[in-house]
């Protein structure tokens, strides 16, 4: 999945006081990739430790070394 943001020029918000419908799709597409990797805890991790796809659970998990 590639993620591209919106220019510089683009608002994020609305005149009514919402997010931009392209904005909000490209914030719900982060926070989805984000998700993948929310079982895993960085300060945990080992050297030379990977991250393996958990199939069931859809998500990346710390894997052996």
């Amino acid at each position: 999945m590639k993620i591209v943001l919106p220019a510089q020029t683009v608002n994020i918000d609305t005149s009514t006081g919402g997010v931009d419908r392209i904005w909000y799709e490209r914030m719900q597409q982060l926070a989805a990739f984000a998700n993948l990797f929310s079982e895993v805890n960085p300060k945990t991790l080992t050297d030379g430790q990977v991250l393996i796809w958990n199939n069931a659970t859809k998500k990346f998990l710390p894997g052996a070394n």
